[in-house]
């Protein structure tokens, strides 16, 4: 027997029939597609990222000027509206300063932790992030920074530790001298770490903090406090024991935080 299918004899198709062939193939049309909108830089933004490469890469050393204004204009091809938006952006970023007149022009700087600051602070206060929060961080990071600068600090470094706390015993009747001294210390631990993020970090934190502390004040109390810990933290570091010296650093700020917050 014939496995074939057959139709029968009496079979008509049906003209108004679709096949399945016919009905599974998809009409043709167009294809959703959805794209997201292009941003193109704006030209100043262009500029300010060729003159942003050529001070990273030391083309132009900090101290130098950029060409001048006249000459820039003719080898980027820019117009000078543009250009001066470029270099307003560069200026806000610490990168340059500008001065106007015969002898003016734009100056290569190298922006330092205050940048970092005063951006970490506008964030810190539109996110209304607490104070003990920061100092929370504070607590958590220095004494990281400690251990490590007992390995890496170098002679120099110690000295100017021991000279921070020299400053901080002789202005302990004066909150402001104090506290700059007393800055000063933390960040000769923050140096010592020999670790740049870290160092950056710790130390927008902590002129943040010293900052407020000068707002706030110390007791002569605290003050002298203060400058004990920070004798046991040097002896610590001297003697190159890490571990002891975090602990030292993490009790220091402990019981300031007991009384800032007070």
């Amino acid at each position: 027997m014939s496995n074939d299918f057959a139709l029968p004899k009496n079979y008509q198709p049906d003209p108004t029939a679709k096949s399945d062939d016919t009905a599974a193939i998809p009409k043709k049309g167009r294809i959703a597609v959805k794209l997201d909108t292009l941003k193109v830089p704006r030209a100043s933004e262009l500029v300010a990222e060729r003159l942003r490469e050529l001070i990273v890469n030391g083309s132009v050393p900090e101290g130098e000027n950029l060409p001048p204004e006249k000459e820039l204009v003719m080898q980027l091809g820019v117009s000078r509206a543009t250009l001066r938006e470029a270099l307003r952006m560069l200026e806000t970023e610490g990168l340059i300063t500008t001065k106007t007149g015969p002898k003016g022009g734009a100056t290569v700087h190298y922006p330092d932790s205050t940048n970092l600051t005063r951006s970490l602070a506008l964030l810190l206060q539109l996110e209304k992030t607490p104070f003990d929060t920061i100092l929370e961080a504070r607590r958590l990071l220095e004494p990281l920074c400690a251990n490590l600068a007992a390995e890496r600090i170098t002679s120099a470094e110690l000295e100017e530790l021991g000279s921070a706390l020299q400053m901080m015993k002789q202005n302990l009747a004066d909150t402001k001298m104090y506290v700059a001294a007393q800055l000063r210390f933390h960040l000769g631990i923050f140096a010592a770490a020999h670790n740049e993020v870290l160092r950056l970090y710790t130390t927008s934190v902590g002129e943040l903090i010293s900052t407020q502390t000068a707002r706030v004040g110390l007791s002569e109390a605290a003050r002298k406090t203060g400058v004990k810990a920070c004798e046991s933290i040097l002896v610590a570091l001297e003697n190159r024991d890490g571990g002891l010296a975090a602990r030292r650093v993490e009790a220091h700020l402990r019981a300031f935080e007991a009384v800032i917050l007070k």
